[in-house]
């Protein structure tokens, strides 16, 4: 059952299927077509790793390698190669170079990141032109080269800045120690101090000489120690890994919602079948369009995607930092403590000095500042000749290569799997979209929508057919045998009630009330039934038309007086079937229908005729059908499949309710074939099989 339930919904959607594969792929096709022919200028990069130290001490130092995960690497070095300090100096170089396109056009186009399994990275930048793909591919990955050769000797660049400035400083103190000495020996005409004191002013010097070393030493410290907290400062601690997005339920919601109006504004604007077509100005489609505008509203304010889960890790670069930092402090801490240590020994061997002589104590000192300052200057030299060579060595290995200088391929449209893809995803979205409209639609289509809505058993579903009326009409079989399933069921209701009057009554016009009154009319009288229809509509009354008669002299002339039954009853084409046309519209038909003259015509045609069959208009609108079914006594609704419920009809039904009518049940007009499995069976089985057509010359 749920198989013929699909089966229906996608028959009666099939031309919009096929429509939106149709578009799809002819949309896929004509973006192949007319889309320009992309090409990608790709280059390669790998990064060379020596063993030479990030940074030059001017004293030996302990330094631990920080072993960083290759991915993290590559990762590290893809964002930072799509910075925007690179992307802007390859920006403006580009520009020099005669680039005629945008910033935003050179970003979008720019992709870096690793080679799968590898420690390779590659940039590609995907542009119309090849010549300009190729370049600007040239271009970021020169800048890149320059940013990474930057970052990385910046710490070698410092290390030798600090040693040159060092060792400007302990030249002039040499000097000053050198020419404080001569100067001393020329005021006091003194050569050299005595053997006994040599030995004192050697300690002196090489007290003096290590002061200066470990002053240095803690100096240097300091200052690295400080450089480091600054760039510690500005470095996050935590970074984030990965992160996973999921759409957001609200903006889900206000989706579904939005297509809901917008299918329905739909269905209401074009006039979907037994509906009316409804004007933008119309109350119910400028209803629909407010509320379409305050779901685009909240839409606005409400983002597509939200955050489902982020993994933050430590950031290598600022672990690393730390562990700098660490070795800094502990290098500081060390060199403060000799630098202590080296002043209390200077203190006592100052004291020493002071037993000696006053002229040769002061010698004695000043020979002492002279090698001091000379062994220090000495070792400075050596320490920046140290920091050039490892900074020559750090530019050399520590750097990025070109691996595969810059080259250019077409990118491919792919054309044979984008239409597959298309040719096999279109049915499958035209298919949903006709689900869509299927729960979205509430639309009344087959037997059981009608018996929920009207809350009455259905006796026939009478197709939809171009050829519909049995009287002026040669029509399909089928609708032939739908009327004899509605016949055998008034034969039913005469035989167990005694009804054989029945008004047919609808809550809204245009539901094929008057056809469906003839058709019942011709249907029974071919079963052999003594059959007067009577056009009780004196709004629109169409019956005359119907069987060609005249309607000079009808049922508003019987119930004004100015003529009896035997005038007002027409003979017709069909054998049987005898009809009472409105005649002359009044001027108050709810006054001639509330008259007594309508009941006795009532009473005396159920005493001549087997079955009465009585066309009333609209209930919801005129109470005229109210008026008559309560004469009557029974009534038959009649409904249109393809209309939506507008609450009519349980207003309607609860007024026949209330004046006693008894409601044998409803009959369904207009259903389509896919919509009640009796068409089904009868086009699979019975199609073709000669039916007994009904009596068509005249009485």
């Amino acid at each position: 059952m749920e198989f013929w339930r699909y089966y229906r919904i996608i028959r009666r959607r099939r031309w919009l299927i096929i429509l939106g594969m149709v578009v799809c792929v002819g949309a896929v096709a004509a973006h192949i077509i007319f889309s320009p022919q992309m090409y990608t200028g790709r280059t390669t990069l790998m990064e060379s790793l020596g063993m030479s130290k990030e940074g030059v001490s001017p004293f030996p130092e302990m330094r631990s390698p920080v072993l960083l995960d290759m991915q993290v690497r590559l990762s590290n070095l893809a964002s930072l190669a799509t910075s925007n300090k690179v992307m802007q100096d390859a920006i403006m170089m580009l520009r020099d170079l005669g680039s005629i396109y945008s910033d935003q056009e050179l970003l979008a186009a720019t992709k870096v990141e690793p080679v799968r399994d590898t420690n390779i990275l590659a940039i590609e930048v995907t542009l119309p032109d090849p010549v300009e793909a190729k370049k600007a591919a040239d271009v970021i990955a020169t800048a890149f080269k320059n940013a990474y050769k930057e970052l990385n000797t910046e710490a070698v660049e410092k290390s030798r800045e600090f040693i040159e400035a060092q060792i400007e400083s302990t030249r002039r103190e040499m000097i000053r120690a050198q020419n404080a000495l001569r100067r001393f020996k020329e005021q006091n005409q003194i050569v050299d101090i005595q053997l006994a004191s040599q030995s004192v002013v050697q300690r002196l010097a090489q007290v003096k000489s290590e002061l200066n070393s470990a002053t240095a030493a803690y100096e240097a410290a300091k200052a690295s120690a400080k450089r480091l907290e600054a760039d510690l400062a500005k470095m996050p601690q935590w970074q984030e890994a990965s992160r996973q997005t999921s759409r957001d339920p609200i903006w889900q919601s206000l989706m579904d919602q939005l297509v809901k109006l917008e299918a329905a504004r739909a269905s209401m604007t074009s006039g979907g079948p037994g509906q009316y077509r409804r004007l933008p100005n119309h109350p119910d489609v400028v209803a629909l369009d407010s509320q379409i505008q305050d779901i685009k509203a909240k839409l606005k304010q409400v983002q597509e995607t939200s955050v489902a889960a982020v993994t933050m890790a430590q950031n290598p670069n600022r672990t690393s930092a730390i562990d700098r930092w660490i070795v800094a402090k502990v290098e500081e801490a060390s060199a403060d403590a000799r630098r202590k240590a080296m002043n209390q020994v200077l203190q006592d061997v100052r004291q020493e000095l002071a037993s000696l002589p006053e002229k040769e104590a002061k010698l004695a000192e000043l020979d002492t500042d002279v090698k001091a300052a000379t062994q220090t200057y000495g070792l400075m030299r050596s320490k920046l000749d140290e920091a050039k060579i490892t900074e020559q060595q750090a530019r050399q290995e520590r750097a990025l290569k070109t691996i595969d200088p810059a080259y250019v391929f077409p990118v491919s449209k792919r054309p044979l799997l984008k239409l597959v893809l298309a040719l096999l995803l279109s049915p499958i979205l035209g298919i949903g979209l006709a689900f869509l409209l299927h729960y979205t639609d509430n639309t009344v289509r087959t037997p059981q929508d009608a018996e929920k809505l009207l809350g009455l058993p259905v006796h026939a579903a009478i197709p939809a057919a171009r050829a519909h009326s049995l009287p002026r009409q040669k029509c399909p079989e089928v609708m032939h045998v739908s009327y004899q399933m509605l016949t055998s069921n008034l034969w039913i209701a005469h035989q167990n009630l005694g009804v054989n009057s029945v008004a047919l009554v609808s809550a809204e016009p245009d539901v094929g009330r008057s056809i469906t009154a003839s058709n019942l009319a011709v249907a029974l009288a071919g079963e052999g039934a003594r059959v007067i229809l009577v056009d009780s509509d004196f709004r629109q009354p169409a019956q005359h038309l119907i069987f060609g008669v005249d309607n000079k002299v009808g049922l508003s002339n019987l119930l004004s007086g100015g003529a009896v039954m035997e005038d007002v009853l027409a003979t017709t084409r069909v054998q049987g079937l005898l009809l009472v046309p409105s005649g002359p519209i009044p001027d108050n038909p709810v006054k001639l229908l509330r008259a007594p003259e309508m009941r006795e015509f009532v009473d005396q045609a159920k005493q001549v005729a087997d079955f009465v069959i009585y066309d009333t208009p609209a209930g919801i609108t005129f109470p005229d059908a109210l008026l008559v079914a309560a004469d009557v006594g029974s009534a038959l609704v009649v409904h249109c499949a393809g209309r939506v419920p507008r609450g009519s009809e349980e207003e309607f039904k609860a007024k026949l309710e209330s004046a006693g009518v008894q409601l044998l049940g409803a009959v369904l007009n207009k259903v389509g074939r896919e919509d009640f499995s009796g068409y089904f069976h009868y086009y699979r089985s019975y199609e073709g099989v000669a039916v007994p057509q009904l009596p068509g010359k005249k009485s």
